[in-house]
Order: C-alpha cells, then structure tokens, then sequence
C-alpha cells in the first residue's frame, strides 16, 4: 500500500435510504455504545452499522486502490459544542492507535458547516455526502480551530481499512522513549513541523 496515499474527495457515497439507515441505528444505539470524547468535542457511536452500509463503504474504498482492503474500524461521530468558550479543533495527529497500516476513508454524513479538514498541509472542506481518503496512520492529519453555536453539528462516518492479510503489529509497539523508535515512528517524527505550525497558531 502506499502510504503516501493520494488524497482523493469521492462524491455521492450514500443514497438518501441508506443515509436514513444509519441516523435510524444510531438513534438506536445504546448508551454503553456511545462515548463522549469533550477533548475532540465529539462523541463516537460505537455500534458498528448497518450491512447495506458496510458493504458500500467497501465498495468506495477498494474502488481507489487496486490492493484488497479489509475493513477493521467503522463508526459513526458527531462534532458539537460541548464546553462552552472553548473552540472546536481537532490537532495533528496520525492514528497511532492502530499498529497496521490503514487507509481511512472520512465520510462527511451531514453537516450544518463547513469544517475544512488538512491532511499534511493540503486543505480539504467536504461537503455532505462526500468522502476524503488519506492514510491515518501515515499522514498527519487535522482539523482547523473554529467556533461552533450551540445548534452547530458536522456528523461523520470514520472507515479504517488495512491491507487483507496483513500480520498484527506490522508498525511495532507504540514506542515508551525515543530511544525505541522504530522506523515508522522515526519517519513520523520528522514530520514534527505539521505539529508545530499548528500549535504555535493556536
């Protein structure tokens, strides 16, 4: 896979039934599914989706590369104001969660704003309906610092694929020092001025 992966918006993800099949599970989501993250001022539904979604999302993603993906991570998020007098921003950052190489695919469900999204330094503003694919845990990735009202909202579907039979671990342990930075956090790292520039914004 390449992990510099070009940055493409694809239009017309879902159908109008199909968008009404996902607001329709998650409103039916139960509350231990849900998970409120104030520090990136969403909160994430946790209840996988429908399969008519899952296969169209597979569908989307393995349309813009010829490696066979598998889906790994799949959620729903919506974007609110949740402290008020703070900002809404999302800071740079690749997926370290994930230690295999993933593919992201960011589906911008509905949204009463614009929230312009950067992958390394190249700025994106989806609409609704459109996705943006990038490689979460290899490029650095971000949102801009913006104010949201009260009744202000950007919901978003998050797909994660990985290459299909790819070993567990492939990226190695998340590093405790520097001194064990393994190749892909060593390469991460130089990408440190992304982090900065932002900050330093802020």
């Amino acid at each position: 896979m390449d992990y510099n992966y070009k940055n493409l918006v694809i239009d017309n993800i879902f159908t109008e039934d199909q968008i009404e099949d996902i607001y329709k599970h998650i409103d039916s989501a139960k509350d231990d599914q849900k998970y409120l993250q104030e520090i990136f001022s969403h909160t994430a539904y946790l209840n996988w989706l429908p399969q008519n979604i899952v296969d169209r999302v597979v569908e989307v993603a393995q349309s813009t590369t010829d490696i066979e993906l598998e889906l790994r991570e799949l959620s729903f998020a919506r974007y609110e104001k949740l402290i008020e007098g703070n900002p809404v921003q999302l800071l740079p950052h690749r997926d370290e969660t994930f230690r295999e190489p993933r593919l992201t695919l960011d589906i911008q469900l509905r949204a009463s704003r614009s929230w312009p999204l950067v992958v390394e330094g190249r700025t994106f503003v989806l609409e609704d309906n459109q996705a943006l694919t990038f490689a979460g845990t290899h490029q650095v990735h971000w949102r801009e610092k913006i104010e949201f009202n009260d009744d202000d909202y950007v919901d978003m579907v998050f797909c994660h694929f990985s290459e299909k039979g790819v070993e567990k671990e492939v990226l190695g342990p998340y590093p405790e020092s520097d001194a064990h930075l393994g190749e892909h956090d060593q390469k991460m790292r130089e990408k440190a001025h992304y982090w900065q520039k932002v900050y330093n914004e802020s």
